[in-house]
């Protein structure tokens, strides 16, 4: 199925790439035929030719009414007069030629021209007060000047014609260019948020892998452990059992005492997996509820002490408050209290016999902050980030019983609480676990993922 939608996708993306293309070059084809098309300027260079023609007949035609009339006035007949010819040999030659064919002009301009031409003697020879010859000049002028005059009518008629559907011709490519453009920023989208889809999807399937490559990993390591812890108490307790058995009637009071001892510290042991145990499945399904009371600081402490001493009761637990401590916090006391004795717990388990373990009160930024210090074997640097993931234990704890729940527990019930749990550790010297608690309740904190909780 998987594989199936992947080839979709591709299909669909490989045609989605081929329509953006074909789009994109006929978007590019339109804005260069529309650029090509807008240099064109034929008719305005025609329009100029047959005006400056024009223009050039009336002002020879002019000199040579002022050359006749007004005596001692130098007319310039003669410049006038070659300017109007090479006017007339750029009409007729060339491409201009070819567009005064199109006007159909190119025979009316063209006997124009050679009458005028006829009258080069007339015009070179002409003095003043020879009204005769200046008016037969202007009447040969006449048929050249009208036509020049519709000729240069009809190039700016067929001029704004073209011009008028050269602009409907761009405003067309215009169209298709803008549309295009949003063919293809429509595309872009689809293209970027189906690249985005596949992309999320396939790291979503590799974080569910991921994670189930890890849940895996930790539970095999879980059953591991477990199998260990319990098989360990149970071999003890059936060893102590069998030697009663065996032993019957002439066992003395005093060793079945010292066997019935064994077996219940091993039972209580187990109790202590057990109810570690349940505590994740209990954080896990949501089954933690907190119910926050006003309850001393001291007596916090105090309980956690106790509880401990009446499992190892040769250890010493030192305590201090300091001054600026408050007699009270808000929180929730049995969750507390079972966050302090997992820690003195595990400071008393992971530290030699001889040497004291301290809970320091200490408060700062409306917090109150429960430091537990041991001498133990402390944590290494490079494992201390997985110090609070499930099931974890660090290689220096090799030999000493556990289950690697304890910490990852207290850290979540932290959080609940709305406080924190830090520590600090140095392979072979010791640590120092500190829980931060709110001095008011706030209620909790964003419960971390246990499996990816970080010191």
């Amino acid at each position: 199925m998987t594989r199936r939608r992947d080839l979709a996708a591709y299909t669909v993306a490989g045609v989605a790439i081929v329509v953006f293309a074909i789009l994109l070059s006929f978007a590019l084809l339109r804005l260069a035929e529309t650029e090509a098309e807008m240099r064109e300027n034929e008719g305005d260079n025609m329009l100029w030719a047959i005006s400056r023609a024009q223009s050039a007949a009336l002002l020879l035609d002019s000199a040579v009414s002022r050359q006749a009339s007004i005596p001692q006035v130098t007319a310039d007949v003669e410049r006038r007069y070659n300017v109007v010819l090479s006017r007339l040999t750029l009409l007729s030659d060339g491409p201009q030629r070819r567009y005064m064919q199109e006007l159909g002009l190119d025979d009316e301009v063209e006997a124009a021209a050679r009458l005028t031409q006829a009258l080069e003697p007339q015009i070179l020879g002409l003095a003043f007060g020879d009204f005769e010859t200046a008016a037969s000049i202007h009447d040969a002028l006449a048929p050249l000047i009208e036509a020049l005059g519709s000729a240069g009518n009809q190039s700016m008629v067929r001029q704004w014609e073209a011009t008028g559907a050269r602009s409907d011709r761009q405003r067309a490519a215009i169209g298709q260019v803008i549309t295009s453009i949003v063919a293809i920023i429509a595309l872009g989208i689809f293209l970027s948020f189906t690249l985005l889809r596949a992309m999320a999807e396939r790291q979503q399937v590799r974080h569910f892998l991921s994670r189930e490559r890890e849940t895996a990993e930790l539970y095999r390591g879980f059953v591991a452990l477990v199998s260990h812890q319990f098989r360990t108490p149970l071999a003890v307790m059936d060893s102590a059992m069998q030697r009663v058995l065996r032993s019957g009637e002439a066992m003395s009071r005093a060793e079945i005492d010292q066997r019935a001892g064994q077996v219940r510290a091993e039972i209580r042991g187990l109790t202590t997996l057990l109810d570690a145990t349940l505590d994740v499945v209990r954080l896990e399904a949501g089954q933690v509820t907190a119910t926050p009371a006003r309850c001393e600081i001291e007596s916090l402490i105090e309980q956690a002490k106790a509880r401990q001493l009446a499992e190892t009761p040769d250890r010493t637990i030192g305590v201090s408050v300091g001054d600026e401590v408050p007699p009270c916090l808000t929180t929730d006391p049995v969750l507390a209290e079972q966050i302090l004795a997992n820690l003195i717990s595990n400071a008393v388990k992971y530290s030699p016999e001889t040497e004291p373990v301290s809970v320091s009160v200490s408060a700062e930024n409306r917090q109150i902050c429960f430091a537990v210090e041991d001498r133990g074997i402390g944590v290494p640097y490079e494992e201390q980030d997985k110090l609070f993931s499930r099931f974890f234990r660090a290689s220096t704890a090799q030999g000493v019983p556990g289950t690697g729940v304890g910490l990852s527990t207290s850290h979540q019930l932290a959080r609940f609480l709305g406080g924190e749990l830090d520590f600090v550790s140095h392979s072979g010297i010791g640590s120092v676990f500190t829980l931060r608690l709110p001095d008011e309740w706030a209620g909790p904190l964003a419960v971390s993922d246990p499996e990816r909780s970080t010191a």
